[in-house]
């Protein structure tokens, strides 16, 4: 009867851990992950910015006046603008690049967030 309630403990420490690891891994800047892991991640996050950020364009575009190519313009600046981080070079380079087009694609929806709430508010 002990052994078994031991296995049982077991089994269950066994699955916590399991569990609290992949709340863990959702974390993108947990410094327990793998550097590829943790791009990949940022890359995700990144991928669902530019979509919310080009739904939003264009839902609104029309009413809003931004011009056809407003996010290619937004998007092409903010990544040469990152690139300088690529000439660091190596995993810190790389990771500094891709961070700064997360920070930077998260400030341009702020920022079209605010002109949408002007331009109704005016």
């Amino acid at each position: 009867m002990n052994r078994l309630l031991s296995e049982i403990c077991t089994a269950l420490l066994i699955l916590f851990s399991i569990s609290s690891g992949a709340i863990a891994s959702d974390n993108c800047y947990d410094t327990s992950t793998v550097h590829q892991e943790m791009i990949g991640c940022i890359q995700n996050e990144i991928a669902r910015s530019e979509a919310q950020i080009k739904k939003v364009i264009s839902f609104k575009s029309i009413d809003y006046g931004f011009p056809d190519d407003f996010y290619n313009k937004q998007r092409l600046a903010i990544h040469e603008r990152c690139m300088l981080y690529a000439n660091i070079g190596g995993q810190r380079g790389e990771l500094l690049m891709i961070q700064c087009e997360q920070s930077n694609l998260e400030n341009l929806d702020e920022y079209i967030k605010q002109y949408i709430e002007d331009v109704d508010n005016g």
